[in-house]
């Protein structure tokens, strides 16, 4: 089981600071788990939506990192200026670097 079927993480900036984003199947089902939902149905809950998708992005990389930091990591970000849609993006962009889904991949 050596071979991986996630690729490489997706470097984005939020809060000031520069983070890398890596989604696999694992840090999608511990969102889902920790949501209770799956994906398509947790995306209709914009705030709770977007902090889990970024906490799912940071596990791989930043494994002491919690649901509670990542919603800090929006906050800070929104206070320097920033746009809850700034984060939503680089999710996408971190899904999309990750060819999870519709095996899409980043140009």
């Amino acid at each position: 089981m050596k071979k991986r079927t996630d690729k490489g993480g997706q470097i984005v900036w939020l809060a000031g600071l520069p983070l890398v984003l890596h989604y696999s199947i694992n840090s999608l089902c511990a969102m889902e788990a920790r949501a209770g939902m799956p994906l398509d149905r947790l995306l209709n809950h914009h705030f709770s939506a977007t902090r889990l998708l970024l906490w799912a992005g940071l596990w791989r990389n930043y494994p002491g990192l919690t649901v509670w930091d990542a919603g800090e990591l929006i906050g800070e970000h929104l206070q320097r200026g920033g746009a809850l849609e700034d984060v939503i993006d680089a999710c996408a962009k971190g899904l999309r670097a990750s060819g999870l889904l519709d095996g899409e991949e980043e140009a």
